[in-house]
């Protein structure tokens, strides 16, 4: 395999960070509205056995409206609108599943805000929370390791880095190059050379 070389320029391209985002999003609103399709088929199933809803159920809904006009926000670019309005959400409605995707969309934004130690404070709380999705659980790897990489928080960004181990993760390449990066700023060319030559290209790239 040819080796590849990768700079700090071509890892922080915008249109690169700007598609990783999106993809998040697209992520996090498909697990949504999955939330929201089951959350429909219980309240349905219990209005038939019982006809009544409970208190528990209507604050669920509520949780869901807050995430949706978050997330409607945050397509919109206002981002410190869509912060606020999840912030919100997390004090009215700790506890919940709605909750805990709250606090990866959180650290998204708090990344591209430059708020890299809140980014890596909502996403390690939502990675305490042990997420199923594979996907979301990458994401936020990702974005831990990529602010301590800001902040020059070498072992922790090595650390995060690796956890995204999985080869069919779409975060898979960027964060094997930018660990290759990271052994670099610390003076460790050789493990820096070997995950570049390890690490495939992208398809299409």
């Amino acid at each position: 395999m040819p080796k590849i070389k990768y700079t700090t320029k071509e890892l922080k391209r915008p249109d690169k960070f700007r598609e990783f985002l999106a993809e998040s999003l697209e992520g996090l609103s498909e697990h949504f509205n999955k939330i929201l399709i089951g959350m429909g088929v219980i309240a349905v199933a219990l209005l038939a056995v019982c006809f009544v809803s409970s208190q528990q159920e209507e604050k669920d809904l509520l949780a869901n409206e807050q995430l949706r006009e978050a997330l409607k926000s945050y397509k919109s670019g206002e981002m410190e609108t869509s912060l606020s309005q999840l912030q919100t959400l997390r004090k009215d409605h700790s506890g919940t599943e709605v909750s805990v995707l709250a606090l990866y969309q959180m650290g998204m934004i708090n990344y591209q805000l430059g708020n890299f130690e809140e980014a890596i404070k909502h996403l390690e709380v939502f990675l305490d929370d042990d997420p199923e999705d594979g996907i979301f659980r990458d994401g936020a790897n990702l974005v831990i390791g990529l602010s301590a990489f800001e902040l020059e928080k070498w072992d922790k960004s090595i650390e995060y880095f690796s956890e995204v181990n999985r080869s069919e993760s779409p975060y898979y390449v960027q964060a094997r190059r930018q660990l290759s990066l990271v052994y670099e700023k610390t003076g460790e060319p050789e493990k820096a050379e070997k995950i570049r030559s390890e690490t495939p290209r992208e398809t299409g790239r």
